[in-house]
């Protein structure tokens, strides 16, 4: 619920007055002391300055902000902060608040130059404002006190000014990400060696990555995603930068090959270099990033086999490869890493090798599982493991028996469509109970369509178009009301859709290319 402006002053009254309290009885002063100091005048001016130059506030921030009288901006003007005993502004913060109708709330406007009145100001955060527009003022060089700046989700224009940030000795945290700024990286950026993190992503840089950046040893967060980045991914990275700990470069047009020396960044727990033109090969020493939970390397251009050390990473969850040139099999070595594994996707490569061996390599050993089935044909999955995607590959075999247990109930997505494989659709795959996306569509399946898959009662998805399925569509699918797309098309299936929803009121196109089918959505079936 949105409160109004007087019900948010009350609130923001209240509040301030607690963190009086506490600031009081931290500083070891009793209930009698005198009260803190009011706003200072100059930094009063400078924030109602900021206030005019915003045309239109959806938001209602700044209607509490009082012009007239002896409105004190510390006492109850909301996003503002000051220090207690000097009354000065300390921190500025407008955040654009969730959307409560499908209106989004905003400022429109652009940053004042008074903003760099703001002498002893640490924190300046104005954010998904989304009509915030011009750009960065030259007078927030004066800014030398602050610490954290986010400028994020706003229409700032312009190149972004290095002569001014070089100036905010103090910065640790920049964001300027989700804004209109175009232009090269400044290198001037690179003397502010206090930096922690630099999120740009979301704007329209380009060019290269400056040399200076080098500088930034105590970088923990790079994220350059989202841009238009095209040279080739510095090596310093892995040199130099070794407190980082996220690095984003995706959605650039970055290339070349991807440096090994990022294999040295011990800290690093998040690698994105999705989407972008790098070539070459996954470098092999990528499982020394012992500490990395994510990896995403899709939608580029690599070829050559998968590093078999990758699957040494104890504590990756997510994998993603898929949209490459990657070829060969996935390593034997797979069955004794990858614990914590969630997601993987292979999807769109050239990778080899039977369906079966897989799931047996990502099969925990059994030594691992609470009462193990004896039979070593049966296949249990990771208890971790949620989206499985192998699509569009040149993988063989048949389709494993599937066990039950914690695996089976954990796994929402599995996708093997467009490959080359062979055999039925075990009956025991409804024992992957959490399934709600199965999608074996474009192999060469053959056999009937087992009836126990009915039991699949969270399947939303099912994909079982372009094989050699025979036999009827199982009157037991009537079941499944659940499901929201279904495709049969393309096999040799014949008798009776299930007169149930949602069989008979999907398009016939989901039934085309079949022997007999009939039944709504198809013509009435001939009595005989």
């Amino acid at each position: 619920m949105q409160l109004s402006i007087s019900k948010r002053q009350q609130l923001l009254a209240a509040v301030s007055a607690l963190l009086l309290l506490a600031s009081r009885a931290e500083a070891g002063h009793d209930g009698d002391a005198p009260p803190a100091t009011p706003c200072a005048a100059a930094d009063r001016a400078a924030l109602l300055a900021f206030k005019a130059g915003v045309a239109v506030d959806t938001t209602g921030i700044l209607a509490t902000w009082v012009d007239g009288g002896d409105g004190d901006c510390c006492a109850a003007w909301e996003g503002v902060s000051c220090d207690a005993a000097t009354g000065r502004v300390v921190s500025l913060q407008l955040d654009a608040p969730p959307p409560a109708t499908p209106r989004r709330r905003y400022m429109e406007g652009e940053l004042s130059a008074s903003l760099g009145e703001l002498a002893f100001l640490e924190t300046l955060v104005i954010r998904d404002m989304a009509r915030i527009g011009g750009g960065i003022p030259a007078s927030m060089s004066r800014l030398s006190r602050l610490k954290q700046l986010y400028l994020e989700g706003n229409a700032l224009a312009g190149e972004i000014p290095g002569d001014v940030l070089s100036h905010m000795s103090s910065l640790q945290y920049l964001s300027l990400a989700g804004n209109r700024l175009e232009g090269h990286l400044p290198p001037e950026l690179g003397s502010v060696s206090g930096l922690v993190q630099i999120n740009l992503a979301g704007n329209r840089l380009s060019g290269e990555l400056p040399a200076s950046y080098k500088n930034l040893s105590k970088l923990a967060y790079l994220d350059l995603s989202n841009n238009l980045f095209s040279s080739e991914i510095p090596a310093f990275f892995g040199q130099q930068l070794k407190s980082l700990t996220l690095l984003d470069l995706s959605n650039n047009g970055f290339s070349g090959e991807i440096p090994a020396s990022l294999c040295g960044l011990r800290n690093l727990t998040d690698l994105s270099l999705s989407h972008n033109k790098l070539t070459g090969v996954i470098p092999s020493q990528i499982g020394m990033i012992s500490s990395l939970n994510s990896l995403s390397i899709d939608s580029n251009l690599l070829v050559g086999s998968i590093p078999e050390s990758l699957f040494s990473l104890q504590k990756l969850w997510n994998l993603n490869l898929s949209r490459n040139g990657l070829s060969g099999s996935v390593p034997p070595g797979i069955r004794h890493g990858l614990p914590s594994l969630v997601s993987i996707d292979l999807s769109h490569n050239h990778l080899i090798g039977g369906i079966d061996h897989f799931f047996r390599s990502i099969s925990p050993p059994s030594s691992s599982r609470k009462n193990a089935s004896s039979d070593m044909s049966v296949i249990f999955l990771p208890r971790e493991l949620q989206h499985l995607d192998l699509s569009k590959n040149r993988i063989t075999g048949a389709l494993p028996e599937f066990g039950g247990g914690g695996g089976a109930a954990s796994l929402r997505w599995l996708d093997v469509s467009g490959n080359a494989i062979g055999g039925q659709i075990p009956s025991s795959i409804s024992k992957l109970i959490g399934l709600q996306r199965l999608d074996v569509s474009r192999n060469a399946i053959r056999g009937t369509i087992p009836a126990s898959m009915a039991a699949m009662a969270s399947l939303r998805w099912l994909d079982v178009s372009g094989n050699g399925l025979v036999g009827r569509i199982p009157d037991e699918f009537a079941r499944m009301a659940r499901l929201r797309h279904v495709s049969f098309r393309g096999n040799k299936l014949c008798g009776k859709i299930p007169q149930a929803r949602p069989f008979n009121l999907l398009p016939a196109a989901a039934y085309a290319g079949n022997l007999c089918l009939c039944g709504k959505p198809l013509p009435p079936c001939r009595r005989i």
